[in-house]
């Protein structure tokens, strides 16, 4: 079908004029949800798809030395490949003030936002953009993101972010960075590794932070704010805005389409499974698949930060886990080449890492 006027102007305003989605809705009033949002039947997000009774793990980690807690992690990372940690060591009020930040980036007037659109950013470690691959997509997601890299070996890497939230970006990496190593250790010694100097580039050498903006939508039950997929890096920790429900979605199982809701609760800090951990692991833990809902009642954010390989790395089962003469389920890969996999469509579940799987 060859798009309509409308669609074009709107595609046009919003992604070659610069504008996000949030540009839209400031720009007009809006009752219905524009034709290039509009989600094919099956990829909409209906409520019989919620598996009720079921719930993400909530894990104390006040003490990370307690068997316990690692036996939670490990146990998470397998079943469902997703959970939340609270009592991790970073103040509410800290946590609030990285959700303040975002919020005030996007209320920044279009012109001084667009300065920072991909392609054109005042920023080599900044740019916004809009929807997962505006350029890729037959349908737009509902969302506008800014994305941050953390290059702290670079002493100027941030010094031309947006100063309405440099500070609280920088800060929440750097508090981010040492549970994530945590995660981890817990995660690969469960796999009899540890990790070295041989595979830390592998698990954790690059860090990236998204501010996701998701508008207020007219027509919520016919968009999605983020298409299904899994993350493609090792580890994802992920800050909700409190008070905003029915927003983030997990898959509950591999072979079915139920999905459980994951729930804002105040302090804590979602934490998933990434294709990296999925492969290094041979399957033992699971990358989880999600997506996101919007609302017609008010707008959202939300705070990842993604730690990963860096781009030259060789993604493969670990040696550890292939000890007792079992079959790798993976055929190895270059990092940048799976980004490219990834980035190179728009989001299709775990279609990714189902390509480099053996049959």
């Amino acid at each position: 079908m060859r798009p309509t006027t409308d669609e074009i102007e709107v595609r046009d305003f919003v992604v070659n004029q610069k504008n996000g989605v949030k540009g839209l809705v400031d720009f007009l009033t809006l009752t219905t949800l524009p034709s290039p949002y509009i989600q094919p039947p099956q990829e909409r997000f209906t409520s019989d798809k919620i598996l009720l009774g079921s719930s993400v793990p909530v894990i104390d980690v006040s003490n990370w030395n307690d068997p316990h807690v690692a036996r939670e992690i490990c146990h998470a990372a397998t079943k469902l490949g997703l959970f939340q940690i609270v009592n991790h060591g970073i103040a509410p009020a800290e946590l609030m003030g990285v959700t303040a930040a975002a919020r005030g980036f996007f209320e920044l007037p279009a012109e001084e936002r667009r300065r920072y659109w991909r392609g054109s950013s005042v920023s080599e470690t900044a740019w916004l953009t809009t929807s997962f691959n505006p350029y890729k997509e037959r349908v737009l997601e509902w969302r506008d993101f800014l994305k941050f890299e953390y290059l702290p070996q670079r002493h100027d890497f941030a010094a031309t972010w947006p100063s309405v939230c440099k500070e609280q970006v920088i800060d929440h990496f750097e508090k981010i960075k040492p549970i994530t190593e945590k995660i981890l250790n817990i995660l690969i010694n469960n796999l009899n590794s540890v990790i070295d100097e041989s595979n830390k580039e592998t698990l954790m050498g690059t860090m990236r932070m998204n501010f996701n903006y998701y508008p207020k939508c007219p027509e919520p039950s016919l968009a999605i704010g983020t298409g299904r997929h899994s993350d493609i890096n090792t580890l994802t920790l992920l800050l909700q805005e409190d008070g905003v429900l029915s927003s983030l979605y997990a898959r509950a199982s591999e072979d079915g389409d139920k999905w459980i809701h994951v729930p804002p609760i105040p302090g804590a800090i979602v934490v998933n499974i990434g294709d990296v951990l999925q492969i290094l692991s041979n399957d033992r833990y699971r990358s989880v698949e999600h997506c996101v809902v919007v609302n017609n009642c008010c707008s959202r954010v939300s705070i990842p930060v993604f730690c990963g390989p860096v781009h030259d790395s060789v993604i493969e089962p670990l040696p550890e886990v292939l000890e007792d003469n079992e079959m790798t389920r993976y055929r190895k890969i270059v990092y940048s080449d799976y980004l490219k996999g990834f980035f190179g469509r728009p989001h299709d579940g775990k279609k990714t890492v189902e390509s480099i799987k053996f049959p």
